[in-house]
């Protein structure tokens, strides 16, 4: 078991299975019981591309507000079998007609921003504004990022680099007569965006960075925040509204949406077993005594039965907290079917 999750790995936790018993009482589901708004996000690859638009029209039915696609690039000599996430999301558009579609997290450092930008308009353009653009620093390794020949090699200069994306994707959202930019790494002469139409909800994946949460205070519209409890999701909020307040911008400009793993089953004997999959217990550890290091060691994922999952959402909510990013593992497309019904029906 990892001491925490990778975000490049959503897909990668053991098949869980399901054995009922004694659940909470099951809600009649339909969009209108959600309580609050959850995104899905969602890893797609070729061998189960025929099966997203499926996939993702039943988290319509089921009322999830929205899905969310990563984007991954290969390491050297060895394909990974992801398309474009911008090109999947397209492709939802005509099949679906309330879900929001958008990026989990679109690397920032490798596309040149304004064509992220323009690429970001024009599908929020195509799905008649039901887009969002989540933006990323770049998770992938140094060797993945040289043997792209991406610019941006080393995290440090991928993080300076992001702030200037960040800076630029939003003026260009803002300035529609031409935006000019100079810096360190973009130069930009009167830009202008291609479409006209209203600009989708720039958010700023977060994890484990002071400097992103003021840079999402300062640039964007949503923080999408990873934590371990209400009170530290409290406290980083708090550093990009502070931020916000010092650009001039209202407190309340960024929305907090809460993002953690999730790692679920139906029973604690069915829990353990699937946690042993992928980190045996100590000798003379109980199973209680298991379950508990496992949480310490991943202390951003909620990990239990339903029951203990639904309880813990319950504590953001009663701390004011409203929309989340479940990353329900495995969330590869052809795994996550049985597990967002279970999430929506007797967590969500």
């Amino acid at each position: 078991m990892r001491a925490c999750f990778p975000a490049r790995e959503f897909d990668s936790f053991a098949y869980l299975t399901w054995v009922e018993k004694k659940p909470k009482a099951s809600r009649t589901h339909d969009e209108a019981t959600l309580k609050a708004r959850y995104y899905l996000p969602l890893v797609v690859d070729m061998n189960d591309f025929a099966a997203t638009s499926k996939i993702v029209r039943r988290a319509e039915e089921l009322g999830y507000y929205g899905i969310g696609i990563g984007e991954h690039y290969s390491s050297p000599g060895e394909s990974n079998g992801r398309p474009d996430p911008f090109v999947v999301l397209s492709m939802l558009v005509p099949t679906t007609s309330r879900i929001h579609l958008g990026t989990m997290a679109s690397s920032a450092t490798v596309r040149h921003p304004a064509v992220l930008a323009n690429t970001a308009l024009s599908l929020d353009a195509l799905s008649g504004g039901r887009s969002f653009l989540c933006l990323g620093v770049g998770s992938g390794a140094e060797t993945e990022y040289s043997s792209h020949g991406f610019r941006f090699i080393t995290k440090p200069e991928r993080l300076d680099a992001f702030e200037e994306a960040l800076k630029i994707i939003s003026g260009l959202s803002r300035d529609r007569k031409g935006f000019s930019y100079r810096g360190r790494f973009y130069t930009l002469n009167g830009s202008t965006l291609n479409l006209s139409d209203a600009f989708p909800q720039i958010w700023v994946g977060e994890r484990k960075s002071r400097r992103l949460l003021e840079l999402a205070g300062r640039y964007a519209d949503v923080i999408n925040i990873h934590c371990a409890n209400p009170a530290q999701a409290q406290a980083k909020l708090e550093i990009a509204r502070e931020a916000a307040a010092r650009a001039g911008r209202d407190r309340e400009a960024v929305t907090p949406v809460l993002k953690h793993f999730v790692v679920m089953a139906g029973d604690e004997d069915s829990l353990v077993d699937e946690l042993e999959r992928s980190d045996g217990r100590k000798e003379g550890e109980s199973k209680e005594e298991f379950v508990e290091r496992m949480r310490r060691e991943s202390p951003e994922a909620i990990i239990g039965t339903a029951d203990e999952v639904q309880d813990e959402y319950e504590k953001y909510a009663e701390a004011g907290f409203s929309e989340f990013s479940p990353i329900i593992l495995p969330n590869s497309v052809g795994r996550i079917a049985e597990r967002m019904e279970i999430f929506a029906r007797r967590v969500a």
